[in-house]
């Protein structure tokens, strides 16, 4: 693979074309597949998605030894105090303490197995194995083959310019996602297990790096024949491979000059560019050779003879299962009747359950946040009905929806918080100290993510959102509408009164 330079030119024209599309999809993927956006630009390599078992801090005989000797696998500094406070505060605070805390799924369950057998704390050990089964099916059915799907999405669209966001799901309509899903765990272990030898784990990534493409054009194969392709299309291509991981380097190392916004806005998705055109060059150069060849069966993948601008799926040699109506992403609907008044209180819960759930990873405790008792903030609702409704005008165009949707946002933002300091002497919020913040009320970074969020809304979440609930009883949808106004105004009313307020909640003003 000599023609790096034209690889990476080729790469470059493929983020341009629908570059904003480009971006929302990368994003989706790192936000679920790395478990937030803190982690969304934490991009690490496609040939990646590695799964390290041991940080470095500490030998493997080491680690073994603590374990056999009852010791924790990755020390958590917590007092007994504090620990059965934190243990008390709902599932999820378990998980970020014993779990993310090791940064590495193996080493929760190795401490859960510790605290078993060596120390006998079965309710936190139950706690932790709960959790940790629930995080590893997230991972195995959803992570995994999104990744796969994010794969689907690339290897279209630099052929297909019309390609849409919902290839990311392209697997699940495969009806094999449980083979797929079975792979791409091998895939995770084997290169965990590969990665204690540090030096054989570098050059198996590599090796591996292929996998979900491969599963992509053909989720069919067996993990032996998935593993043997991967291989023979790498052979003697890793250094390559790794060079261009090289060239691209000081495009990472931007991250801490431009708070991560060149990975988020650039590195990432043409990255994702770059390696979709890495696999279609291999493919291409090394198909004819190829032991199995006939296993890289979709002729479409790079071909193009008819012109279209869609992949077309009546001609894909996997066999689709018709696309069910609530995979229907036609962004550009109407939505009417009572979904205008479902959508209000649909997006004031994703907004309250997103500041519980941030508030919950970062402080290991369960806050209800917002003004009101109810699972809702307003706040969301509102941007939410303005984005759908009073942005309609320039949903054809991605970019402009992403600008709109900042404005919309950062007004709504700065107006409430400005509103709920007049009328209750309290903050609810402050951005002092963050990247261009205006007066603690809003910021860049949060204007960013909320753009970003708007735009994943406007193409993705909502025509989903309305396919679901279509799917509910008219009646029933109207007499959960009253019930929710019912509740909303009463809720509003009380809190008028009695704002919720307290530590993690509120802060008096000086």
């Amino acid at each position: 693979m000599n023609n790096k330079k034209a690889l990476l030119k080729a790469a470059y024209k493929d983020l341009k074309i629908h570059y904003f599309l480009n971006v929302i999809v990368v994003f989706i993927a790192a936000v679920i597949i790395n478990g937030g956006y803190i982690f969304a630009t934490d991009w690490g390599t496609t040939v990646g998605e590695r799964y390290v078992l041991n940080d470095g801090s500490k030998s493997n005989a080491e680690i073994i030894e603590e374990f056999v000797n009852g010791q924790d696998i990755v020390d958590i500094d917590l007092s007994t105090e504090t620990a059965q406070e934190k243990y008390t505060k709902g599932y999820f605070s378990v998980f970020v303490n014993e779990i993310t805390s090791s940064g590495s799924l193996g080493f929760g369950i190795l401490n859960g197995i510790n605290k078993i057998l060596f120390k006998g704390k079965i309710a936190q050990s139950v706690t932790i194995f709960a959790m940790t089964v629930i995080s590893a099916f997230i991972w195995i059915f959803i992570k995994n083959i999104l990744i796969v799907g994010r794969a689907r999405y690339f290897i279209e669209r630099r052929t297909y310019k019309e390609t849409k966001a919902d290839r990311l799901l392209f697997i699940y309509r495969t009806g094999v996602t449980k083979n797929v899903a079975k792979i791409m765990l091998i895939r995770s272990v084997r290169q965990a297990l590969w990665n204690l030898t540090i030096i054989g784990g570098f050059i198996k990534s590599y090796e591996y790096s292929m996998i979900p493409y491969i599963l992509a054009e053909n989720p069919y194969m067996s993990a032996k024949e998935a593993f043997g392709l991967s291989k023979q299309l790498t052979m003697n291509d890793k250094k390559d491979i790794f060079i261009l991981d090289i060239i691209l380097l000081p495009l990472k190392l931007l991250d801490g000059a431009t708070f991560a916004l060149s990975s988020l806005f650039f590195f990432n998705p043409f990255k994702e560019c770059l390696y979709s055109e890495i696999y279609c060059e291999l493919r291409r150069s090394k198909k004819p050779t190829l032991c199995n060849q006939s296993l890289l069966f979709d002729l479409y993948i790079e071909e193009n003879p008819k012109g279209l601008t869609i992949y077309p799926d009546e001609l894909c040699p996997v066999k689709l299962m018709e696309k069910r109506r609530w995979l229907n992403t036609d962004w550009d609907r109407e939505y009417k009747g009572d979904t205008v008044v479902l959508f209000f209180f649909f997006f004031s819960f994703i907004g309250w359950a997103w500041e519980v759930f941030f508030y919950l990873v970062n402080e290991g405790a369960f806050i209800n946040r917002g003004t009101m008792l109810g699972p809702w903030l307003p706040i969301y609702g509102v941007g939410g009905w303005i984005i759908i409704y009073g942005l309609k005008p320039l949903r054809k165009k991605p970019a402009l929806m992403f600008l709109g949707t900042i404005i919309v946002c950062g007004g709504v933002e700065y107006f409430t918080s400005w509103l709920l300091e007049k009328l209750f002497n309290q903050k609810w919020w402050d951005y002092t100290g963050y990247f261009m913040n205006l007066n603690g009320r809003i910021c860049l970074e949060g204007l960013l993510v909320f753009g970003l969020a708007g735009v994943a809304m406007t193409y993705f979440i909502a025509p989903l959102a309305e396919n679901l609930l279509l799917n509910i009883d008219p009646k029933i949808r109207k007499r959960i509408c009253i019930l929710l106004i019912i509740l909303f105004i009463s809720d509003l009313g009380y809190s008028a009164i009695n704002p919720n307020t307290g530590d993690g909640v509120t802060e008096g003003l000086i």
